[in-house]
């Protein structure tokens, strides 16, 4: 390896030997090191611009927050507008099928209600039929007999000189010409 000398100051020597020192490298190595830091960094040693640590960290830190910003007033404001429409059409929904289910409910207890009406009336029916015919034909006939006399007597009530032909017509409707 072929070495060469440069010159500098006395003082920028000697602070070259002091950084060298705290490094704990030769001055030679910690000068090569510094023109491959510059190449790869690209950083000029001649602009005043370096800045210092706290100086970056809070320039980073003001870009940071602006970053925050923006990403805030055209992501996150947005999409909460949006979440915000979408549970208020969500409700405006469940509102709706609440509503709905509670008519279905209503039809539903109403068409029960009308089942079970008919449904007893069907089995009244049938226990009447199944006491008549308990009852015997001679029961049977001698109530008969009872409902009629009792609807002649209407009969005679209502119309006793038959001006209005009713024992007529009731004579023809029940087959009993003794009216």
């Amino acid at each position: 390896m072929n070495k060469k000398s440069i010159l500098i100051s006395g003082y920028h020597h000697k602070e070259l030997k002091k950084i060298a020192k705290s490094y704990n490298v030769q001055v030679y190595r910690l000068v090569e090191e510094m023109i491959i830091y510059f190449k790869k960094t690209g950083v000029n040693p001649l602009e005043p611009k370096s800045l210092s640590p706290s100086r970056a960290m809070k320039e980073l830190d003001k870009r940071f927050v602006s970053f925050l910003r923006h990403q805030e007033s055209e992501i996150l404001k947005p999409l909460r507008q949006e979440v915000y429409e979408y549970s208020k059409q969500q409700e405006k929904s469940k509102q709706e099928l609440e509503a709905q289910i509670k008519n279905v409910a209503g039809i539903l207890d109403k068409n029960s209600k009308i089942r079970n009406d008919h449904f007893l009336k069907e089995l009244q029916n049938h226990k009447e039929i199944a006491k008549a015919n308990a009852m015997g034909y001679g029961e049977f006939y001698d109530e008969y007999k009872r409902q009629l006399e009792a609807l002649k007597a209407i009969v005679e009530l209502i119309d006793s000189k038959n001006k209005s032909g009713i024992k007529n017509k009731l004579s023809q409707i029940l087959g009993d010409a003794n009216m």
